[in-house]
């Protein structure tokens, strides 16, 4: 549940400048570019490797194939002596139009044409007042704080449940945070980037999946380890120290991946908004077993509540990813609903028949699948946002949204079924 709220922290602390332009190159002629538009003016960037002798004088022509959607508002030259073009172009009405890019070369009275872009597809979606990124703005700062003061609490109560003894235990026999990593930073990524290619999915939609499958462990993960009778201790420990794994795996798959999907962005990986992560975790559950060690009785108090609050914030946290998930849902196909569907459940999967197969007891199965299912995707989504234009960030947002959203449904599916059993 954590993350989605991270989700709205995430979408007030982004500022307009982080958001870049959208970008063509003329090395990818053949391959399918598909640019979203929800603004009403648009620019992109478009670059070639063209270096005649009369380069300076080349010029960049561009028609869409619909001017009632998009306009060509004017074409700049970037950079001098480099055949770099910026496109400003103005959307009129919402629909989907091609456009055709073309790089000429004045050879004295004659032009010679050199390279053409052909049918690049624009879809043009307008923003509503419902949509993802001004949602954040609507949202009651009082009510945000409230939600956040919340967590924090119930961060603390579980941190009344940790003995520092089962802690150092844990750290002793390290497999299972071991087997948590590997599954999630090694098999989870190329699970991801092979079934993005089986369906065939755009190479944006592709890295998005395989970006929020080398995410770190979820920060809500302990409350599912809670009712679903695993080890919390494990939990909190295995989310602390994929974090910071984190920050050297999910630099290097985001190279790799990109490399081999033809993407060329550079990447920014948020490293702040991660280790932020991390202390809003240690700290709180840190507060926790010092109040367990020095005021007992007040801890006894706390571990009440962790029960009905841990079920408040699941629901307050569903209600706000499907209130602020309409411009993701605009965008997804039946190809990345089921590999939303998938990645979660491979995760569980993986998890729990790995620690099986290691002859662990229950509850730690269980914890180890939970870490492995349920996946950061808020850090997914800051890497996604902070490294494409615009358009292909909101294609490429598809993955974390659907990955966070199915996983939810998934878990309270298997918790339903564990409190069946436990019922019958």
């Amino acid at each position: 549940m954590i993350r989605k709220l991270f989700m709205i922290l995430l979408m007030l602390l982004l500022t307009p400048g982080e958001a870049r332009k959208s970008f063509l190159s003329f090395l990818n002629i053949g391959k399918t570019e598909t640019l979203f538009f929800t603004k009403t003016e648009e620019t992109i960037i478009v670059e070639s490797s063209y270096k005649g002798k009369r380069a300076n004088s080349s010029y960049l022509f561009v028609q869409t194939e619909d001017p009632k959607i998009l306009q060509v508002l004017n074409v700049t030259k970037t950079l001098s002596g480099i055949t770099k073009f910026a496109i400003n172009l103005m959307t009129d009405q919402e629909g989907e139009t091609n456009l055709t890019i073309q790089l000429w070369d004045p050879e004295g009275r004659q032009e010679r044409l050199v390279e053409e872009i052909r049918n690049v597809k624009v879809k043009v979606s307008k923003q509503t007042k419902d949509s993802l990124f001004p949602a954040p703005v609507h949202v009651d700062r009082r009510i945000l704080m409230l939600i956040l003061s919340m967590i924090l609490l119930n961060k603390c109560a579980f941190g009344c449940k940790i003995e520092l003894q089962v802690l150092q235990m844990v750290w002793k026999r390290p497999l299972p945070v071991l087997l948590g990593a590997v599954t999630q930073f090694f098999l989870m990524p190329f699970c991801g980037f092979l079934l993005s290619q089986i369906l065939a999915l755009p190479k944006a939609q592709a890295f998005g999946f395989v970006m929020t499958c080398t995410c770190p462990g979820g920060g809500g993960g302990y409350i599912f380890a809670l009712l679903l009778e695993g080890d919390v201790t494990l939990s909190i420990l295995m989310t602390c120290t994929s974090t910071l794994l984190a920050l050297m795996m999910m630099p290097i798959n985001s190279y790799i991946y990109s490399r081999i999907l033809g993407l060329s962005a550079i990447f920014h990986i948020p490293v702040n908004r991660i280790v932020s992560t991390l202390l809003f975790i240690v700290i709180p559950v840190s507060v926790g077993i010092i109040i367990r060690h020095r005021i007992p009785e007040k801890a006894n108090l706390l571990e009440r509540i962790i029960r009905p609050l841990s079920f408040v914030l699941m629901f307050t946290g569903m209600y706000l990813t499907f209130r602020m998930g309409s411009t993701f849902l605009k965008l997804a196909n039946l190809e990345a609903l089921l590999l939303g569907l998938s990645v979660p459940a491979l995760g569980l999967l993986f998890g729990y028949s790995f620690a099986k197969v290691c002859v662990l007891p229950l509850p730690v199965c269980k914890t180890v699948a939970i870490e492995s299912g349920m996946l950061n995707s808020f850090l997914a989504l800051a890497i996604i946002q902070l490294s494409f234009s615009q358009s292909v960030a909101d294609l490429a947002s598809v993955a974390p949204f659907l990955v966070s959203v199915c996983s939810i449904c998934e878990i309270l599916l298997i918790l339903l079924v564990h409190k069946a059993k436990n019922c019958l």
